[in-house]
């Protein structure tokens, strides 16, 4: 066994799980801000990169800070940061979220508790989760970040009413899939498509009659073969991380997708810091690491300061009324006191959310 081997398996292990909960993690809630954004997935070098390109939401990279957050993959930020010892900030706060994490149990992964996951009305002063009404399957599949915004921008401005003084709105940007590289997430931008590929467990999906192996272009068939040929041990032919650990991308190239997509929220940000007045942070859930330790993507319960260390930035936003979003039909019809949310039915319901988390390289 080498040595990346060696101390992936320690920082993703047992031991790693238990290091990771000794790390001196900061909660959103121990910090000052009136909307909190969550850039899924955003690495602190990267944020600092975007700032020194002079984005105009972000400060100069000396004004990009940094804090240790709960954790280093979704589901386990959530389960720390929405735990029972934080129900009295919850229960003034909206959280807007475009992470389907946001409806699972997460047994399967060891470092949830039973407490917390899924999320409900309940657990918060509003809770509107964006992903069921607004997730796309357009060339990618994910949420891109304008609903979330809109719906950040109408809770803030109606907060009395409905009874809120804070809203945290969870992006899925810069996480994969990359617009700029829909190419690489092939499978993901049609679920109806993927199915036909990822079948039944025998390989003997009667939709697999269906496939005409001439109607698909190059890429498509390139990205055929890449599934065929993948060892579901190794992970996700949705996880870009994983490909370039694997010598299947280059890092560069990956990395200027990564880029574009932080692009890609933190200009929808810049909207957001035109329509509210408050105080305007962004941080990230944790970060995505690059072989430091061996360690590659975003497992949970994993000590690697590349994934804990998440950017800080904090901006003054100023509502200059350049957009007028209503708010989302779930949110008002949830009426006064927060009683608001989305909720899907039944066995439909889980096959979306199993289906988009696939999308984002999770199954």
């Amino acid at each position: 066994m080498d040595f990346a081997t060696l101390s992936e398996t320690i920082a993703t292990g047992r031991f790693g799980r238990a290091l990771s909960r000794l790390v001196p993690a900061t909660a959103v809630w121990d910090r000052e801000w009136d909307v909190c954004c969550i850039l899924d997935g955003c690495r602190l070098d990267l944020m600092r990169e975007a700032a020194a390109a002079g984005h105009e939401a972000l400060p100069g990279p000396d004004g990009v800070d940094s804090l240790w957050s709960v954790g280093s993959q979704s589901a386990e930020w959530m389960d720390r940061t929405f735990a029972p010892a934080y129900r009295e900030e919850m229960a003034r706060t909206a959280y807007v979220t475009g992470n389907p994490f946001s409806s699972q149990s997460c047994e399967h992964i060891l470092v949830t508790s039973d407490e917390v996951l899924p999320l409900s009305e309940a657990d918060f002063g509003v809770f509107h989760e964006a992903w069921r009404d607004d997730w796309v399957d357009d060339g990618i599949s994910t949420i891109p970040p304008e609903s979330l915004t809109d719906a950040a921008i109408a809770i803030w401005r109606n907060r009395e009413e409905l009874g809120v003084d804070r809203v945290l709105v969870h992006y899925m940007q810069p996480h994969a899939p990359f617009r700029s590289r829909p190419e690489w997430f092939f499978g993901s931008a049609d679920i109806e498509h993927w199915g036909q590929f990822a079948g039944g467990d025998d390989g003997d999906d009667p939709a697999d009659e269906d496939l005409d192996l001439e109607d698909l272009t190059a890429e498509e068939r390139e990205a055929l073969e890449a599934f065929a040929e993948a060892d579901d041990d190794e992970g996700s032919m949705n996880d870009p991380w994983l490909r370039v650990r694997d010598g299947d991308l280059s890092f560069e190239a990956v990395w200027r997708a990564y880029r574009d997509n932080l692009e890609w929220v933190v200009d929808d940000v810049a909207r957001l810091l035109e329509n509210c007045d408050g105080r305007v942070a962004m941080t990230s859930d944790h970060g995505n690491a690059l072989g430091e330790l061996g360690v590659w993507s975003h497992p949970p319960g994993t000590p690697v300061p590349a994934l804990r260390r998440v950017p800080w930035v904090v901006r003054e936003g100023r509502d200059l009324g350049t957009c007028d979003p209503a708010l989302p039909d779930a949110v008002r019809e949830g009426g006064e006191g927060g009683e608001a949310g989305s909720q899907g039915d039944g066995e439909s319901d889980e096959d979306d959310v199993e289906s988009r988390l696939e999308a984002l390289g999770y199954r």
